[in-house]
């Protein structure tokens, strides 16, 4: 039956995104805690969540298509579900809109997060002179400063 496999369909996705939701909280507390020990770990754990995703959306694009439903959205299905799936499909629906706003969200914070991070040491860097290239000599023993020759004339021997 159709409403059967659609409700199937959106309580793999909600189980998904609540595991998601959960990860990318930790994540989001890691990087305020600088904990980049636990960030490095966590990539292969991310990029599973990824694959995961894409794969949960090819199957059930092609759930949809074999349906004959891959051209109707979620709230018209759930209008012309029978009675007795229609407050289960509306649940998960309203489940899944939440867990999916609540992860956009977390994502805005967390790239916001980041940034100003990433632009505190920038700004550390540039006042420690870290980025200001060194002063050194070149084969003439003539002094060089950020890649450039400091002498005026190159003495012959």
């Amino acid at each position: 039956m159709t409403a059967e496999a659609v409700v199937r369909c959106l309580e793999i996705d909600v189980d998904f995104y609540r595991e998601l939701t959960v990860f990318l909280m930790k994540k989001h507390t890691k990087i305020l805690a600088d904990d980049l020990e636990w960030l490095t770990d966590s990539l292969n754990d991310e990029q599973a969540f990824l694959m995961k995703s894409r794969s949960l959306e090819d199957k059930r694009l092609e759930l949809f298509r074999g349906l004959g439903i891959d051209d109707r959205k979620l709230s018209e299905l759930i209008e012309e579900a029978p009675e007795d799936y229609k407050p289960k499909m509306n649940m998960l629906y309203k489940q899944l809109t939440e867990l999916v706003d609540n992860i956009t969200e977390l994502n805005s914070q967390t790239t916001e997060m980041v940034k100003r991070k990433l632009d505190n040491q920038k700004e550390f860097v540039i006042q420690a002179g870290i980025l200001e290239k060194p002063q050194t000599y070149n084969k003439n023993a003539s002094k060089v400063e950020g890649g450039q020759s400091s002498a005026k004339a190159f003495r012959q021997v």
